[in-house]
């Protein structure tokens, strides 16, 4: 977590507390830790790795998610250094600039396969795309909301829906997997409208996120939509009504989308309005009764139904095409006859070249945006032949794109936004080299 500094939105639904990171409350858990180390990134990351590890987790494979405000907003050289103080705490040892540091991950203990930046839509062009390739980041999260200009008037968010429009395509064309924030019950919404929106997220190939978060919004004291809740001027949807809502929401969602988060972590004392208790179960037992299903990734994948006591299949592979922000999307999975989802790669087909810190990265039309094999945690010097990791699936799913691309798209290279730590999987067992921020291979 950043330090506390001023975000450029001025969302009258945003937690505002002083010497707190905005959008944020005093006891949030991330917000506890990072108060314990002083904001320090370096001191969150060592704690987070030895309570981790306390934990029986393996800790050589992380996935880091870089929370606060506005991050990319923030004065740069506080961004460079943070990023650095982050994988020298993942290398264990100081390097003297963030390139090396990031050289040095490749082989580290602690190895960052994956790194997650949350920024706005109006903070999200070509400047920040060149400096987030720079970090190593892998996915974005993008504070959408809502895809309606007059609310975003109405609440202050200080961009329209054009912004998440050209954030999404110039997100996809260089690599990156894209989520989006996603907020039903905003002021002068309706459930019929936040339906109809989430249908257009994925019915218009402008949008097709990869993964969402779902936050219903809540009132959070101190707020301006405390003030225009307590004058009657905001109300919202009954517990029983939104809950309905998001159970709709989840059944319309396609396949090849994550549903990571169903409510924002934000302790109940601090919420006056709105929803205040965790939801999963809940929405997953109703929609049992109803005999309804969510298809999400999340919903979906080998570990979660092998812990909840699924007959789990063989897998086959399994192929989805869809159009989005002006290329090709296709999704390659391993699944069994339930749908249980073993493994999948996302690779994106586009006619136009990757265009990276003002340079031409490569001319290719083939871009793999995220490999993904699910199950049970294992450590890179493990080898567990039960483990969904080490069936070979990772493998096979890139050496089938490698054979899409080549066979029916003529293209002559492959390129793959790869998290630092996972370079040398790439290079070592698939033969890529590196090249600027990315992964190619002549094919």
């Amino acid at each position: 977590m950043t330090l506390p500094m001023k975000c450029p939105g001025q969302c009258i639904y945003c937690p505002t507390y002083p010497s707190i990171p905005q959008s944020y409350t005093p006891e949030s858990p991330a917000v506890l830790r990072a108060k314990r180390c002083g904001y320090d990134a370096k001191k969150q990351i060592e704690l987070r790795l030895k309570v981790l590890s306390e934990m029986g987790h393996p800790t050589d494979k992380v996935e880091l998610i870089v929370m606060g405000g506005t991050f990319l907003a923030y004065p740069e050289d506080y961004q460079y250094q943070f990023i650095k103080d982050c994988f020298d705490a993942l290398n264990s040892e100081e390097s003297s600039t963030l390139e090396g540091a990031k050289r040095l991950n490749e082989m580290a203990n602690h190895r960052c396969t994956g790194l997650c930046i949350e920024t706005r839509p109006d903070w999200c062009q070509q400047e920040e795309i060149d400096r987030m390739l720079e970090f190593g980041t892998t996915r974005v999260e993008l504070g959408v909301q809502t895809l309606d200009d007059e609310i975003y008037r109405l609440v202050r968010r200080g961009h329209k829906v054009e912004d998440v429009v050209k954030a999404t395509r110039l997100l996809k064309e260089h690599g990156f997997k894209v989520h989006y924030h996603w907020m039903p019950g905003l002021p002068d919404s309706t459930q019929d409208k936040d339906l109809e929106l989430s249908a257009r997220l994925f019915n218009d190939n402008s949008f097709k996120p990869d993964g969402l978060k779902l936050y219903p919004t809540m009132v959070v004291e101190g707020t301006e939509l405390e003030k225009w809740y307590r004058d009657g001027r905001y109300h919202p949807y009954p517990p029983d009504e939104m809950i309905s809502l998001l159970i709709d929401i989840k059944s319309i969602v396609p396949k090849y989308v994550r549903i990571s988060r169903v409510l924002r972590d934000i302790p109940a004392k601090f919420i006056v309005g709105g929803l205040k208790d965790s939801l999963r179960d809940v929405i997953k037992q109703r929609m049992e009764r109803q005999a309804m299903e969510c298809k999400c990734i999340r919903c979906r994948e080998y570990g979660h139904r092998a812990r909840n006591g699924w007959e789990i299949g063989s897998p086959h592979l399994v192929r989805m095409d869809y159009e989005a922000s002006g290329g090709k999307e296709i999704f390659l999975s391993f699944e069994d006859a339930n749908e249980t989802l073993f493994g999948l790669l996302r690779m994106r087909i586009q006619s136009k070249p990757i265009i990276s810190l003002g340079k031409q990265v490569e001319e290719s039309l083939a871009l793999i945006r995220e490999l993904h094999i699910y199950g049970p945690e294992v450590s890179l010097t493990e080898q567990k032949p039960e483990a969904a990791q080490h069936k070979g699936l990772g493998k096979a799913l890139v050496r089938e794109a490698e054979r899409i691309a080549g066979d029916e798209f003529q293209a002559q290279q492959m390129v793959v936004l790869s998290g630092v730590g996972a370079k040398e999987y790439y290079r070592s067992e698939l033969g890529y080299g590196s090249q600027g921020e990315y992964m190619v291979k002549n094919m």
